[in-house]
């Protein structure tokens, strides 16, 4: 158990400070060039760990199912959320983009017949009012149409990442999560080296050792290492502790990124964060 409890708290230090990693790695690259180096080095560091547990490629139909997934979970997510955290802050993106417990809930109430109950729906209602706020007030304060762009893009890399978790629980329950997880980072590389190459070129990168050992970071730490910790300990320990604690995710990003690079909590932020952090607690307190 305090193997399990070590591993939990690993996974969830490093992927709160891979936001402030990410945002300083913008400085040396373009998001969609860095999208794609982070998820290819983790695509590519997924294989030597399903050759060794002996996993074969899917065969047929079933591709179609894990190129979806690699589009929306890989492309769309990190695509949609890296360009948009070009205008917004390292721990507001991470705040927005762990909206997405909110959005695969209502996805899944609508298309998976997974009725809400009243207090999962009370959580999606938190969810709404604390983006509203945080969209509002800098409306209203900041008056500052990139960041607004930039917000509305990570929700939309949310709601991305939304629909994949729908349709791997739709169409691809009985498949292997680490398989799933490996392939899919692949395909969705594919698709961001697509977007980036007549966009921004690929090789347009500041290579330093800070550089590089961002993309190493994000794409073997916060990628491939933390998804494999997260696929055992969800068989190890409670659903529940497990996907609560991830709320401590975009709690860490606000924290490192002020620690870090200084940034401000405005009252937006603080109020709009707490109403989004609430939602997603009830949202995952109350999953059957």
């Amino acid at each position: 158990m305090a193997l399990n409890i070590f591993l939990l708290l690993f996974v969830v230090l490093t992927w709160g400070y891979s936001w402030v990693l990410m945002k300083i790695g913008l400085q040396y690259m373009e998001p969609l060039t860095f999208a794609a180096y982070r998820c290819g080095v983790g695509g590519l560091a997924m294989i030597p760990f399903l050759y060794m547990k002996g996993f074969s490629f899917p065969k047929g139909e079933k591709w179609l199912n894990y190129i979806i997934v690699g589009l929306f979970q890989t492309t769309g997510m990190f695509g949609f959320m890296l360009y948009g955290m070009k205008f917004v802050t390292a721990g507001k993106t991470a705040v927005l983009l762990y909206t997405m417990s909110i959005w695969t809930c209502l996805l899944g109430h609508f298309y998976l017949k997974e009725k809400l109950s009243a207090p999962r729906w009370l959580g999606v209602l938190s969810g709404f009012l604390g983006i509203l706020f945080v969209l509002g007030w800098d409306a209203i304060v900041n008056q500052d149409a990139e960041i607004l762009f930039g917000e509305f893009l990570i929700l939309i890399g949310s709601v991305s990442w939304a629909i994949s978790n729908i349709w791997v629980k739709k169409t691809m329950m009985n498949e292997d999560t680490y398989l799933v997880n490996g392939i899919q980072l692949l395909i969705g590389t594919a698709g961001l080296a697509l977007l980036a190459l007549p966009t921004e070129g690929l090789e347009h990168v500041k290579w330093t050792w800070v550089s590089t050992s961002i993309i190493l970071f994000t794409g073997v730490v916060a990628s491939t290492i933390d998804f494999t910790i997260w696929f055992y300990l969800l068989k190890k320990l409670d659903t529940s502790t497990v996907t609560v604690s991830v709320m401590l995710v975009p709690v860490l990003g606000l924290f490192f990124d002020w620690l870090q690079l200084g940034k401000r909590l405005d009252i937006g932020i603080i109020v709009g964060g707490i109403l989004i952090l609430a939602g997603i607690y009830q949202v995952s307190k109350y999953q059957k």
